[in-house]
């Protein structure tokens, strides 16, 4: 039956396969890190604008006009 072999894999071949997937590895960690990292800076980050700035008033005037000031 050729089901029962025993299939040998050269030692070199095994050990260039583990030195392969040790630095794929080692790469994932590095990009999930800064991925981390990244995340947490542009949440901390202020997101918030001061209306102060953009503020607009609107006034009417007769004859029925509109005047209308943006900003001071």
């Amino acid at each position: 039956m050729e089901e029962d072999k025993i299939v040998m894999i050269p030692y070199v071949a095994h050990e260039s396969a583990m030195n392969r997937m040790e630095r794929a590895n080692k790469r994932l960690w590095v990009i999930i890190l800064v991925m981390f990292i990244g995340i947490m800076i542009y949440f901390l980050l202020p997101t918030e604008v001061t209306t102060s700035d953009t503020s607009q008033d609107v006034q009417d005037v007769e004859n029925s006009e509109v005047n209308q000031t943006i900003g001071d």
